[in-house]
């Protein structure tokens, strides 16, 4: 184990050691959604399409969750020192190469690395963290601050870069990024001394085999969330070559691990209930948590907020997740049932889609929003902690690591299921309103005759000359596009209420839920 007091000069305070580690994550954090700032801008740089920019976020996502494991073995081998200039430098040169490339197809490639380097910086840094925490109430403080970093990163980069992207060139927050990992480097070059925390384990039989399906199932599956819905699912050939990689790397996977004197994931963590029971309750939370997607894009299409006045929005979901991250670490320490915090967080996250779905009209006044916008980062800040470590809590600690691993696959699963259950309202379902619509709003209707009428002569009177009357169809045409989309997202929050609902059933429900707060002591791995 990392002795942290060893690893900084002996001159340097323990406080100072904590927030030179933390500063050392908050670059690669801020990587993790900066595609997605915004997709339009991020699809016009590199001349593709906005759900490219999607699969962007998916890649990094897919190397974090893929490289998790594998990556302990380089954390085993190098200096800590030697370890952090390295992956700060590749870091650099990621993002210095960013910076140059506007060819999509080797942004990919570049974007998986980018994940895989940030599973390099959250091993490192959170276990270095936790190496000196004794008490119970530090440990689950650390875990609270590490997790809300996470969970506000991505309205954190909304709230800081949007603004940027109208000023600046797009490639230009690669370069930001690409500095921003200095002060971090600079710190640990001056502070840290080269020390070998345990006997080196050497770098040969390096599972790669392992990490090639493991990893290939999740790019797969990342691939099928983001471009399922557009291309029909299984009637194209790639999504349908898809669907063949994750099944036979699951079962070359799933039987090399049989095999293996060293388990890449040890599989035996899956024979607890309890453990079933955390994973599915954090798998429907990070569904729910990225539902907010679709307010936003709400309140762009409808309301017509560009992306950096969007972005003030993020302030009132930062704070809500501040305050359920904080309620959910005071209530953890002192005991509250764990069941009762994650019926408080699917209560409030009920909540915000029952609050947004009586919000969805065409015009609105942003002082309505920020009451649902707070329950939601309350919602996902209380159950996010709990979660893992109960989930981490259920397992033996010789079983920690793998517990973490399929914690990060299940959360990464839960994201992509979130991105492919919008892409089917999105696309699938809102078409089918407009279908409706249109059946119904014919040209033989009288109403609708006047309206495009009043339409028309509106547009005249405000000087334009050509074609009103095919302006007016068209302004037409979309007010219903608005209304198809509102009626969208009215169902997509309707049937989250009632998943809210029934995970709280569940949860009421389960037999013999216990705490097992004793254990949490004994966690020697941050469960990421």
């Amino acid at each position: 184990m990392i002795e942290l007091s060893k690893s900084f000069h002996s001159w340097v305070p323990e406080w100072l050691i904590r927030l030179i580690l933390f500063s050392c994550l908050m670059p690669s954090m801020m990587l993790f959604f900066l595609p997605g700032i915004n997709s339009n801008a991020t699809a016009g740089y590199y001349g593709c399409q906005p759900n490219d920019a999607q699969f962007l976020i998916v890649l990094f996502y897919a190397g974090f969750v893929g490289f998790y494991i594998l990556e302990r073995r380089f954390f085993l081998f190098f200096p800590i020192k030697t370890y952090y200039i390295l992956f700060h430098g590749l870091q650099i040169l990621n993002c210095i190469l960013m910076y140059c490339i506007t060819d999509i197809n080797w942004v990919f490639p570049l974007r998986f690395i980018q994940g895989m380097l940030f599973a390099s910086a959250v091993n490192l840094s959170m276990s270095m963290i936790f190496s000196r925490i004794e008490s119970s109430r530090a440990k689950v403080t650390s875990y609270s601050v590490f997790f809300g970093l996470l969970l506000v990163s991505s309205p954190f980069n909304n709230l800081v870069f949007a603004s940027f992207l109208d000023d600046i060139n797009f490639k230009q927050l690669y370069a930001f990024s690409g500095f921003s990992f200095l002060p971090g480097l600079f710190m640990i070059v001056l502070f840290m001394k080269n020390f070998r925390h345990v006997r080196p384990y050497p770098l040969y039989s390096l599972d790669w085999p392992s990490f090639i399906f493991y990893g290939g199932i999740f790019i797969s599956i990342g691939y099928m969330a983001v471009y399922g819905q557009e291309r029909y699912w299984f009637s194209d050939e790639q999504i349908r070559l898809c669907l063949l990689v994750i099944l036979l790397f699951f079962f070359l996977f799933k039987f090399r691990q049989k095999h293996l004197k060293r388990m890449y994931i040890k599989l035996d963590v899956f024979k607890s209930r309890r453990f079933w029971m955390g994973i599915l309750v954090l798998y429907i939370m990070y569904i729910e948590r990225f539902s907010i997607q679709l307010s936003n894009q709400h309140f762009s299409t409808i309301f017509g907020l560009d992306p950096e006045h969007l972005s003030y929005l993020s302030i009132f979901d930062i704070a809500g997740i501040i305050i359920g991250v904080s309620l959910a670490g005071i209530w953890t320490l002192k005991n509250v049932p764990v069941k009762y915090i994650w019926i408080t967080g699917f209560t409030f996250l009920f909540l915000f889609h029952y609050l947004m779905f009586f919000r969805f009209e065409n015009t609105g006044n942003e002082t309505l929003y920020w009451t649902p916008l707070i329950a939601h980062g309350i919602g996902t800040g209380l159950i996010m902690v709990p979660a893992i470590l109960f989930v981490i809590s259920t397992v033996k600690e010789i079983y920690s690591i793998s517990a973490a691993a399929i914690c990060l696959a299940v959360r990464f699963l839960g994201f992509t299921s979130s991105i492919a259950i919008i892409n089917y309202f999105e696309l699938g379902h809102k078409s089918k309103h407009f279908q409706v619509f249109r059946d119904h709003l014919t040209a033989d209707n009288p109403v609708i005759r006047q309206e495009l009428r009043s339409r028309a002569y509106m547009l005249a009177e405000k000087g334009l000359m050509t074609n009103p009357d095919k302006a007016g169809i068209k302004t037409f045409y979309q007010e219903v596009m608005k209304q198809a989309q509102i009626r969208t997202g009215m169902d997509y929050y309707e049937y989250m209420m009632i998943l809210s609902v029934l995970m709280i059933l569940i949860i009421l429900l389960f037999p013999a839920m216990k705490n097992r707060y004793e254990k949490w002591r004994e966690v020697k791995v941050s469960p990421v």
